[in-house]
């Protein structure tokens, strides 16, 4: 008698079954059409969990892609995820509009390419121990500093995106490895990327505050 059951996507399976390097190194296979959109990628990544979902909301932000709108993108979706995780939810869920949202498969599928050594030169040394900092509560916990990584993330600040990118893939790495000792440096980094981010947003303004008043006294002075 056949079963009523659907059988497994094959995409939802390529994400849930494999390494976070192993996906980004055969990224071609799943991703077929000339465009992904955020909502296509979510879907396969639903049954996949939230360690992979937020890793791979922060990879397009840390990934250089010229000419992509990757961090507002991006950075609306993972501040949306955060926000839901807090709230309970297992599963990210995205208005019509950032779900219609597209990228080039190209820069995608080669970005991919180019991390995936990377990241596999990091796995082998991942396992699970301080287990308790890399739990389900963990989850909870971790939703506030993601959230204020997304945000940064999304805003345009110049050079702001690869430190609170980079944070948020440590702390998924943590999460998918129940590794507590990547969350603590996940946690070091968060540290690092607030302080970068707040004085190039310092700087910038004093900057912009010195040139106003030095384009002022030049035209007074006219």
């Amino acid at each position: 008698m056949p079963s009523d059951q659907n059988p497994e996507d094959p995409t939802a399976a390529f994400f849930r079954t494999r390494s976070a390097s192993a996906i980004l190194a055969d990224l071609g296979s799943v991703l077929k059409k000339d465009r992904v959109s955020l909502g296509d990628m979510v879907d396969a990544l639903g049954e996949a969990g939230l360690g992979l979902t937020i890793l791979m909301l922060a990879l397009p932000s840390f990934i250089p892609i010229p000419g992509l709108p990757t961090g507002f993108v991006f950075g609306t979706a993972l501040a949306i995820l955060s926000l839901q995780i807090m709230v309970g939810a297992d599963r990210l869920l995205l208005p019509q509009w950032l779900r219609r949202r597209s990228l080039p498969r190209g820069p995608v599928v080669s970005g991919g390419a180019w991390i995936a050594p990377w990241f596999k030169r990091v796995e082998w040394m991942l396992r699970p121990r301080y287990s308790f900092l890399a739990g389900k509560l963990a989850y909870f916990i971790l939703a506030v500093p993601i959230f204020v990584h997304a945000v940064m993330i999304l805003l345009p600040i110049p050079l702001g995106n690869q430190l609170p990118s980079l944070a948020v893939i440590v702390f998924a790495f943590g999460l998918i490895e129940r590794d507590g000792l990547a969350v603590i440096v996940g946690w070091v980094l968060t540290v690092i990327a607030i302080a970068w981010n707040s004085a190039i947003v310092f700087f910038g303004a004093e900057l912009s505050l010195f040139l106003y008043r030095w384009t002022a006294d030049l035209w007074a002075s006219l």
